[in-house]
């Protein structure tokens, strides 16, 4: 092992073997457990080579701590949120490294509640474990690695979804659709859940078996066999794109165009804001777009630092009832308090039915801004200092500094940012044309 993983507000992630280790994974989920005061705990876990000897590095220390760990398997992070809150849990833990590559895995929180923990619950977690509370790694060798329990999660999140949308308008259209899940955790429910809706299905990458065939972030640059899938005919309505733990969604247009992962939360509160009003919580890095849609239906957005765990805290401060990330998150908390892959893609088939409009036609009711997405490696750079210079050289210019720095003009914008999940910096900007968003975007990366 060498150091530490990336410990943050949106989990622990880091690189098997280096970084992480299954006792790294014991003693974490001991302190999870030993502050959640006991009780049953979920463990569920993405497709990863790795998922299952750390799912049972958790189940050790989950006894050691007094818990009792309930297994659910491969899972959607959504489906372990929904789980924790209907099995009465005291806490959840998934073994996932969301969108990160191979060899990363990690481990993300959930609060009896159902929704991952907040930034203070984690830095708790984080703090115990690097003042050394827990036994000795030979001591969690005494405890057995096998649940307690074993559950079926994928029943209860469906039961979620369909309870809260018009199933049967679904079922009532013969909606054809292409879906890549990236061999993701997805594959665990998406078909159970299009069975249900009467939703015909073909797809590339839906195995269980961890290969991702492709970049794990769901963007249309990465997703070329679907594309050559929906390009090849079969009448279908559009196709979607999970990531690797199905917290996010993508689409793409039925006969193969390309749609930012932005337009995702888009067409979601599309359809959840015409049926109820309610503020929108999201992120600073999300496009001007969810701007557009809050102004068609009359409502508020509140932008909050990046993470899931603080748009959801600004859903409760606001008493918002949809939020999400332009990542392709979206958050409905009837169905579940943490961004859902699953959920997005009932919506907005829910959505598709209501209007009888394919997903390129939905699409093009909303303005285009081109966004660019940019990484930098942090080798060498400390963020903050980063961050302190570039404030001081564009003092005159309209800032935002709730999460790194952004500059917001007229016609667009662009924020700069320590990633959360990976040892890079993101700069992200955003504006109506491409060439005005990559000069944006250069403006910044320039005066590194």
């Amino acid at each position: 092992m060498s150091g530490l993983p990336m410990m943050s507000v949106s989990g622990i992630r880091g690189k098997f073997g280096e970084t992480l280790s299954e006792d790294f994974i014991s003693r974490v989920a001991f302190i999870q457990t030993r502050i959640a005061g006991g009780g049953k705990v979920v463990i569920g876990r993405d497709t990863r080579p790795t998922g299952g000897q750390l799912s049972r590095a958790a189940a050790r220390g989950i006894l050691a701590a007094g818990g009792m760990p309930v297994d659910i398997g491969i899972a959607p992070t959504p489906t372990v949120c929904v789980a924790v809150s209907a099995l009465n849990a005291c806490c959840g833990v998934i073994i996932t490294a969301s969108h990160n590559p191979l060899p990363y895995n990690g481990y993300k929180m959930v609060h009896e509640t159902g929704r991952l923990f907040r930034g203070s619950e984690c830095e708790e977690v984080y703090s115990q474990f690097k003042n050394g509370d827990y036994p000795a790694d030979e001591e969690f060798l005494k405890y057995s690695d096998t649940p307690i329990e074993t559950a079926d999660a994928s029943s209860i999140h469906i039961s979620k979804i369909l309870d809260n949308i018009d199933a049967d308008l679904i079922r009532s259209k013969n909606i054809r659709i292409a879906v890549d899940s990236i061999n993701g955790a997805a594959g665990a429910v998406f078909p159970r859940l299009l069975k249900k809706l009467s939703v015909q299905w073909e797809g590339v990458h839906n195995k269980l078996d961890g290969d991702f065939a492709h970049n794990p972030e769901p963007r249309p640059e990465h997703l070329g066999d679907l594309r050559n899938l929906l390009t090849g005919g079969g009448d279908f309505w559009g196709g979607f794109v999970f990531d690797p733990d199905a917290d996010r969604l993508a689409v793409m247009g039925e006969s193969g165009q390309a749609i930012s992962e932005e337009m995702t939360l888009a067409l979601a509160l599309q359809n959840i804001l015409s049926k109820k009003k309610t503020g929108i919580a999201t992120n600073l890095s999300t496009s001007m777009l969810i701007d557009d849609v809050a102004k068609k239906y009359g409502v508020k957005v509140f932008r909050t630092k990046i993470g899931e765990a603080h748009v959801v805290d600004g859903m409760i401060k606001n008493n918002c009832e949809a939020g999400g990330e332009g990542n392709g998150g979206v958050i409905y908390p009837p169905i579940s308090s943490s961004r859902d892959g699953l959920a997005a893609l009932a919506i907005i088939l829910e959505e598709m039915a209501k209007s009888g409009k394919k997903l390129a036609a939905l699409a093009s009711q909303w303005p285009v801004y081109h966004i660019v997405k940019d990484k930098i490696s942090c080798d060498g750079i400390e963020p903050s200092e980063l961050i302190e210079k570039l404030t001081a050289r564009f003092a005159d210019e309209e800032k935002d500094l709730t999460d790194g720095l952004k500059i917001i003009r007229p016609d667009g914008w662009v924020h700069l940012r320590a990633s959360n999940t990976e040892p890079i910096i993101r700069c992200y900007a955003e504006a109506k044309s491409e060439k005005s968003a990559r000069d944006l975007a250069d403006m910044l990366i320039k005066n590194l």
